[in-house]
């Protein structure tokens, strides 16, 4: 008899341990959505090439703004001298995904006219990783026969 009050002893143990070291206090975050986590703004250096002959612009403020859990909106600044100076020019519906702590925006093609009604076509691509925006974008403006390729790295502010 005694054996058998033992073994019950220690099987409620052995239950009431397992029940009670599997629960916690802490409560799970809800995960924040892609584009939420990315907007914001970013400063940095842009470097454009134009037939081989390269630029830097110094402290350039690129803007992303999330529209919905996985779609962003890019504001890339205005850049250049007259009279090849480029306005701000706002990229919409580019497509991000997060993996491994890494947000790719998705390559994105986009066509408009600025204000000044010159056309462009901008092919965007780019990553966020530790508050840090890589992009890289090929822009082609106006009457331009040649694009534009530029990338930068800019830090989240």
């Amino acid at each position: 008899m005694k054996q058998i009050k033992f073994l019950f002893a220690t099987i409620m143990a052995v239950v009431f341990l397992t029940t009670f070291s599997s629960c916690s206090d802490e409560k799970d975050e809800p995960a924040v959505p892609a584009a939420k986590t990315i907007q914001g703004t970013y400063a940095g250096d842009l470097e454009c090439t134009v037939m081989g002959s390269a630029s830097i612009f110094e402290g350039k403020t690129f803007t992303v703004n999330a529209t919905d859990e996985s779609t962003v909106s890019v504001v890339l600044p205005a850049f250049g001298e007259a009279p090849m100076a480029l306005p701000s020019i706002t990229l919409t519906g580019v497509k991000v995904t997060e993996a491994n702590g890494v947000v790719t925006l998705a390559t994105t093609e986009v066509t408009g006219q600025t204000d000044a009604g010159k056309s462009y076509t901008c092919t965007f691509s780019g990553t966020v990783q530790d508050k840090t925006l890589n992009l890289k974008f090929n822009l082609q403006y106006g009457a331009m026969p040649m694009p534009m390729i530029c990338s930068s790295t800019a830090l989240k502010q």
